[in-house]
C-alpha cells in the first residue's frame, strides 16, 4: 500500500501562499437560470446529470462492513466545507485549554445558540479534555475562524489540535492569547475578531458499535458576543473581505473563502402567476433514468477489489 504524503512533504512542492488574494464577487454561474431548470450552465454540469453517473458505492449502516475510521473520512470529506470553532475552556487547575472543533454550527438566533460535537478517542470511552472541562464547568467559549485574524493564525489553530497530555495548555503551544470570559468561566482567543461566551443548555451522548462512548454533542446558549469593530460594513452587515472564513475539508485540508456571488431568494408572490412556473408545476418533478440507483449494497467498504486506504 502506498504511503500517503505528509502535509509538509506535499507543501514543499506547492506554490507559496498568496496573502494578497482578497474576497471578490462575481456574477452567479448562470444569470439566466429559471424555475425547473435544475443544473446550471457550469462547465462541469454534464457530469452531474443522473444519466452520466458512473454508479454509487452504497453503504448500509449495520449491513456493510466498514471501519469507523473509514466512515469518518467519507463523512468529513463530503460534509464540507465546515466552519472551525476554537473552543476555550479551563481545566481543573485553571489552565486555559484550546481545541479546534469542525463539528460546529449555529443552532438558533432567537434565543442565540450554537452547537459543537466531540468525537471521542474510540478507546474505552475516553473523553477529550475540552469535553471533560465543559462537563465540569458547564460553560465554554467559541472563537470562530475568520480570515481577518485566522489566516494569520491558521497554523496556530491547527497546532491546537495536538494530542498533548492533560495539564498542557494549547494556548501556550499555539501562541494565542487567552482572555478571561466576562459572563462565563472560560477563556476566549484574543486574536479572534469574533468570539462567543456560552453556557451549556444540554448535552447528548452516543455510544459506538463497540458499546463505549464515542461522541458528545453540546448545545450552548450564547451569553455574550465579542465582535471587532472593523469587520462591519456601514450597514452593520459583516464585511467578508475582512473576515473570509477558513473552513475544514476531509483529511488535512483547510479551505479559503476568496470568491462569492449573490442570489435573490425567490418569493412565491412574485412567481405564482408566471406561465413558465405553472408549466413546471404541471409537468411535475423529473424522473430518474430507468437504470438509476440500481447499485448493490456493498458487503465491505472500501470494496475488497479496491481496499487501499482512504
Amino acid at each position: 500500500m502506498a504511503q500517503r504524503q505528509t502535509a509538509a512533504e506535499a507543501n514543499a512542492t506547492r506554490p507559496d501562499f498568496n496573502s494578497k488574494l482578497g474576497f471578490e464577487k462575481s456574477a452567479p454561474v448562470d444569470r439566466e437560470w429559471k424555475a425547473g431548470q435544475g443544473l446550471n450552465a457550469h462547465s462541469a454540469t454534464e457530469r452531474f446529470t443522473p444519466a452520466q453517473t458512473p454508479g454509487y458505492h452504497v453503504i448500509e449502516i449495520g449491513k456493510t462492513e466498514v471501519k469507523a475510521g473509514d466512515l469518518y473520512k467519507v463523512m468529513c470529506g463530503n460534509i464540507a466545507p465546515r466552519p472551525v470553532a476554537l473552543v476555550g475552556t479551563y481545566n481543573e487547575q485553571g489552565l486555559p485549554n484550546l481545541a479546534p472543533i469542525s463539528w460546529y454550527q449555529m443552532v438558533s438566533h432567537d434565543p442565540p445558540m450554537a452547537m459543537i460535537s466531540f468525537g471521542g478517542s474510540g478507546a474505552e470511552g475516553k473523553l477529550k479534555d475540552s469535553d471533560r472541562n465543559i462537563r465540569r464547568n458547564k460553560c465554554y467559549t467559541i472563537s470562530s475562524s475568520w480570515q481577518y485574524s485566522c489566516e494569520p493564525y491558521l497554523e496556530a489553530l491547527n497546532y491546537a489540535s495536538i494530542d498533548a497530555p492533560p495539564n498542557t495548555s494549547e494556548f501556550a503551544l499555539a501562541g494565542l492569547t487567552p482572555v478571561p470570559g466576562r459572563t462565563v468561566n472560560a477563556p476566549r482567543v484574543g486574536e479572534a475578531p469574533f468570539s462567543m461566551e456560552l453556557e451549556v443548555d444540554f448535552t447528548k451522548e452516543w455510544n459506538g458499535a463497540a458499546g463505549h462512548h464515542t461522541t458528545t454533542m453540546v448545545v450552548g446558549k450564547i451569553k455574550m458576543l465579542h465582535l471587532r469593530k472593523d469587520i462591519f460594513n456601514p450597514d452593520y452587515s459583516i464585511d467578508i473581505s475582512k473576515t473570509m472564513p477558513v473552513s475544514r475539508f476531509g483529511g488535512l485540508t483547510y479551505g479559503r473563502t476568496v470568491a462569492g456571488y449573490d442570489l435573490d431568494r425567490p418569493k412565491w408572490s412574485d412567481i405564482e402567476k408566471d406561465a413558465h412556473v405553472k408549466e413546471v408545476l404541471a409537468t411535475g418533478p423529473k424522473a430518474p433514468p430507468a437504470n438509476f440507483d440500481k447499485d448493490d449494497v456493498l458487503p465491505h467498504f472500501p470494496p475488497r477489489s479496491d481496499s487501499s486506504s482512504l
